[in-house]
């Protein structure tokens, strides 16, 4: 699939579909549920919202409209909530999801963050849940309190976003019908320039490759539907 180049391994995991493309290959012969034959088409992983759209632009916005309303509710509805200024779409924070969270700088500080910096609350009044979405992940993430918290701080939302990233891809994000030749080669090419070694390129694509070129936090704005909008942008050549 990607003559001249190298592939990036995918990790495998059992599918999540409820189609069994055994009936379809063999009736005598059984397959590993995790199987999927090379080039198979198959439906959108059920763990992708709504209208996901991997070319962002005239089309995703059209097929954005279909999606259904719900009422937010009052307490995590981004609409009544104050982001915390480091959240903020100005970046005031440098951050480059593809890596750790620890390598969070916020410059206004002037000197490295420490954990009290990052144990005040995210939004105005305190939340409990805060549900993100960019136009380039198929996912939703959804960030909560960690440990035995009773509000989403920064160090929450941090460590959340960035360790959802990191996360590998499972088979059914990359066989489906919704990403052709092109959009694999785009998932390879975030692949190869992320990784930096042998281990990273053996730990496959991650959720993060979806962002291609567009991985360095900005902030973040209110979304649709109570939902807040992950903003990210181009990182150096």
């Amino acid at each position: 699939m990607f003559p001249n180049h190298a592939r990036p391994p995918i990790q495998t995991f059992p599918s999540t579909s409820s189609h069994t493309p055994v009936s379809a290959v063999s009736t005598t012969q059984s397959l590993p549920a995790a199987y999927v034959p090379p080039n198979w088409p198959g439906e959108p992983p059920k763990s992708w919202r709504r209208g996901f759209k991997f070319k962002s632009g005239i089309s995703s916005l059209l097929f954005r409209n279909k999606s259904v309303s719900r009422i937010p509710d009052p307490s995590t509805d981004s609409a009544r909530l104050d982001l915390a200024p480091v959240l903020q779409y100005d970046r005031t924070v440098i951050l480059d999801l593809r890596r750790s969270q620890h390598l969070l700088m916020i410059p206004a500080l002037g000197r490295p963050v420490v954990a009290n910096d990052l144990m005040k609350p995210s939004t105005n009044p305190p939340t409990l849940f805060m549900r993100l979405y960019h136009t380039r992940l198929p996912w939703y993430i959804d960030v909560l309190p960690l440990g035995s918290g009773s509000y989403v701080t920064l160090g929450d939302f941090f460590m959340t976003i960035c360790q959802f990233l990191a996360g590998p891809i499972r088979n059914e994000d990359y066989y489906n019908d919704e990403l052709d030749a092109e959009d694999k080669e785009q998932l390879r090419l975030a692949w190869e320039a992320r990784c930096n070694n042998k281990k990273e390129r053996m730990e496959g694509v991650k959720r993060v490759d979806f962002l291609r070129e567009k991985y360095i936090f900005l902030g973040l704005t209110p979304g649709k539907n109570g939902m807040w909008q992950l903003r990210t942008g181009k990182g150096d050549p």
